[in-house]
């Protein structure tokens, strides 16, 4: 025990000495600088108290060494020791998710409802031609039609192109003349039907079309929609083309309201194949004017 008091004298006595002198390279004649101030607040110093270099190593009491003189709360680091607010920990992503339906479920009767159980179409494909297009009654596979129409009795005629289904469609005209000069189409007898085309005198009306892509023709029907335009006689009508003549049974066509479709039958004037068909039809015996409110031709081919 001896031995250890006269070993801190000693060293003691070797601190205080160096305490002494001026040459110290750590201590460069500069005194220390007061601690920081933080926030204004009086900040309490490490007491150290000047460097005696009589220090009693029996006086290092632990209880008397002021552990208050160490102020802890100057020790700042610039470490704000606020509290985390765990609640403003932002991540920067917000996940984008509809709420979930916590409605109640869908608890209605499943569709029950019995399944089509008819028989499927087992039949054979309809291999046969198509069905008659033509409003005249006529029998055709295809048709080409046409009809007049005008603003009032008196008015200029003009041409309603209403169907030409055929294989070539070109070729495709109609149009109403006639021999004397200065003629103009006349739209009448609004009267006692639907009205049409005044056909009578030196008038015609010429058709344009092509038979072309029709191979076979079985039987061409021409048929006129209207009445003989005379209140005493009936009429009839005629055509003519590159190959033929033809005409109705005179006073075949009714002069009595109201408007019928009469026939004619053209398969010889009108053949298959025939690219530049020029088709014209007149008014004939007994009164040799008809009104005129369609023109139908059906074929029977191809």
């Amino acid at each position: 025990m001896r031995d250890r008091v006269a070993a801190a004298l000693v060293f003691a006595l070797f601190v205080a000495a160096c305490g002494d002198d001026d040459d110290d390279p750590f201590d460069g004649g500069r005194e220390a600088a007061p601690p920081p101030d933080s926030g204004g607040g009086e900040a309490s110093t490490t007491d150290a108290g000047p460097r005696d270099a009589g220090l009693d190593a029996g006086a290092m009491d632990a209880a008397s060494g002021d552990a208050g003189a160490l102020d802890l709360g100057a020790l700042d680091g610039g470490l704000d020791a606020t509290p985390v607010d765990a609640g403003t920990m932002d991540s920067g992503f917000e996940p984008d998710a509809p709420p979930l339906d916590a409605g109640p479920p869908d608890t209605g009767p499943p569709d029950a409802g019995p399944p089509d159980a008819g028989p499927p179409d087992t039949g054979p494909p309809d291999t046969g031609p198509p069905p008659a297009r033509c409003v005249s009654g006529a029998t055709g596979t295809h048709v080409v039609r046409f009809g007049w129409l005008g603003s009032g009795a008196g008015s200029t005629a003009y041409v309603d192109y209403e169907a030409n289904d055929l294989p070539d469609t070109s070729r495709w005209h109609v149009g109403a003349y006639a021999m004397s000069i200065g003629y103009r189409p006349v739209f009448d007898d609004i009267f006692l039907g639907e009205g049409g085309l005044d056909l009578e005198g030196t008038a015609f009306i010429d058709v344009e079309l092509s038979t072309a892509g029709l191979s076979s023709i079985r039987s061409v029907t021409l048929a006129i929609y209207g009445r003989s335009f005379a209140t005493t006689a009936s009429g009839s009508f005629s055509w003519q083309t590159f190959d033929g003549i033809g005409a109705t049974p005179t006073d075949s066509v009714s002069n009595v309201a109201p408007y019928a479709w009469y026939f004619g039958d053209a398969t010889l004037e009108l053949p298959p194949g025939d690219s530049g068909v020029l088709l014209r039809i007149r008014a004939g015996p007994s009164s040799d004017a008809l009104i005129v409110n369609r023109v139908e031709i059906c074929f029977d081919a191809s």
